[in-house]
Parts: C-alpha cells; sequence; structure tokens
C-alpha cells in the first residue's frame, strides 16, 4: 500500500449553439507531470505529435493534430484510468458555486428513478463506446441520497459521481463540465455536474453526458473537426472519435490494487 501524492483538478467546459456560447469559459486543462508514461509515449510519433496510424485500419486516416487535442491537450502525456471507475449518481440536486471547489450543498429538489435510471443508463452505454469497450460497465454503480442542506465532495477516489446543478449555466454560460483528478498522468477520480434545466428538459442531455464523461475519462476539447467533444454540444460520436478511443485504450490494464 502506498499513499497518494496530492492531486490535480482539471475542468473542461462545454457551451451550447446559441447566445451564450460566446460568453462561455474555454477549456481549462489541468496541469501534467513533466514525464509521460510508457503507454503515453506509444501514441506520440517521433515529432512529438499522436500517430494517427496506431490502432487504425488501413483504410482510415484522420488528422493527427485533432487527435493530439483530445488525447493530450497539448500537454506532456496522455491521462488515463488505471482501473475501471465506479459510477455514483447523487440523487439530489446541487447548487453550483463557483468558490465551492469539490464540494456542493445539496438542494431539495430530486431526482426520480426513472431519471437516475436513465442518467445511469446514458452513462454506462457512452463508457463502452468512450473506451473501444475496454470498459463494458462500471465497476459499480449506486445512488446516492443525502439530506437538503448536506455538503457533498463530488471527488473521490476511484469514482465518477455525476449530478444535477442549479446555477451553472447563469453563473458559467455553460451547460456542464466535466473534471478529474489526478495523480501524475493516471487519473484518480472524476466529476460531472450537468446543469439541471438543460439536462431535465432537453432532446440532447445523451450529447451533454457523453461529452462531460469523455472528460472525465481524460478526453479533451478538439476544435478542428467534428467530434463528441467539441466544446459545443452537437455532433454525435463519429468515426474519429471510434478511433481515438480504440487508440487511447488499447493497452488498458486494469489496476490490482487501489489508491485511496
Amino acid at each position: 500500500m502506498y499513499a497518494c501524492r496530492p492531486t490535480l483538478l482539471a475542468i473542461a467546459f462545454l457551451t451550447f449553439c446559441g447566445a451564450a456560447a460566446n460568453a462561455a469559459a474555454p477549456a481549462r486543462c489541468e496541469v501534467i507531470a513533466p514525464s509521460a508514461d510508457s503507454e503515453a509515449q506509444a501514441l506520440l510519433s517521433a515529432d512529438g505529435k499522436a500517430d494517427l496510424k496506431v490502432g487504425l485500419d488501413d483504410d482510415h486516416r484522420y488528422d493527427r493534430y485533432a487527435l493530439d487535442e483530445m488525447l493530450r491537450g497539448g500537454h506532456d502525456a496522455a491521462l488515463r484510468w488505471d482501473r475501471v471507475p465506479e459510477l455514483v449518481v447523487l440523487m439530489p440536486v446541487m447548487q453550483y458555486e463557483k468558490s465551492q471547489g469539490t464540494q456542493y450543498r445539496a438542494t431539495s429538489e430530486r431526482l426520480t428513478e426513472a431519471e437516475a435510471g436513465q442518467l445511469a443508463a446514458d452513462l454506462t452505454a457512452a463508457l463502452a463506446l468512450l473506451t473501444d469497450n475496454a470498459f463494458q460497465g462500471f465497476a459499480a454503480v449506486r445512488q446516492e441520497t443525502v439530506a437538503a442542506g448536506e455538503v457533498v465532495n463530488v471527488m473521490r477516489p476511484g469514482q465518477i459521481v455525476v449530478a444535477r446543478y442549479n446555477g451553472v449555466r447563469d453563473q458559467l454560460a455553460t451547460i456542464g463540465f466535466g473534471g478529474r483528478s489526478t495523480r501524475g498522468s493516471t487519473i484518480r477520480a472524476g466529476s460531472i455536474i450537468l446543469d439541471s434545466d438543460f439536462d431535465r428538459t432537453s432532446d440532447t442531455r445523451h450529447l451533454l453526458r457523453m461529452h462531460e464523461l469523455g472528460h472525465a475519462l481524460g478526453y479533451n476539447h478538439v476544435q478542428s473537426q467534428a467530434s463528441i467533444m467539441n466544446p459545443k454540444i452537437g455532433s454525435e460520436m463519429t468515426s474519429f472519435d471510434r478511433a481515438a478511443a480504440r487508440i487511447a485504450f488499447q493497452s488498458f490494464q486494469p489496476a490490482q490494487s487501489a489508491c485511496s
């Protein structure tokens, strides 16, 4: 058993096509340890850019720059989980406050069982797609209920915690964001923050959920071509996204022990 060093938190925002899009904050990427692990280095060609030929069929050639955007975000190493994470669905709608870091207060509003079940189902389906079936399901899926007014830490080792939040669009002019806590290039925890109104009412909520899960899994925004990781919501998962997922997770080997 070994102690974890202090983690680094990354948050990336997703905007929507509309009036608020121009005001939305750009992606804020994490600071990554300067030494890349061997698996991340295997994704890079001699010139330091992502090698798109790795893991792709002969008849597919994608933009090298776009893959570098998605898997590294301009940093030295790709981020990755070393184990299959658990999924925790918070039943209360949380109150978003920019100054709260990773701890937020529960409101009296609640997801219904049907809403929570669909949220978990959407994220489970997205997990398989975004990892090229390396993760066919979460290690566990559970609902968590807390009393109104209780403060909840949404960044926990080994888990991705998802919830709806009031105040996201009002305070940030965005409809959601995904974050991850890292130790070096290894993701230790993830969080998905969904604007409550959008996630409750929009027919494209599944795109928001998949996009933010992508951030929690280590992906970054793609600006140069159509992708589920575009900073503006709209694109379904593309053939480029599937190729990137195949590259990112082709060498996944689950760790034998947890770091707490």
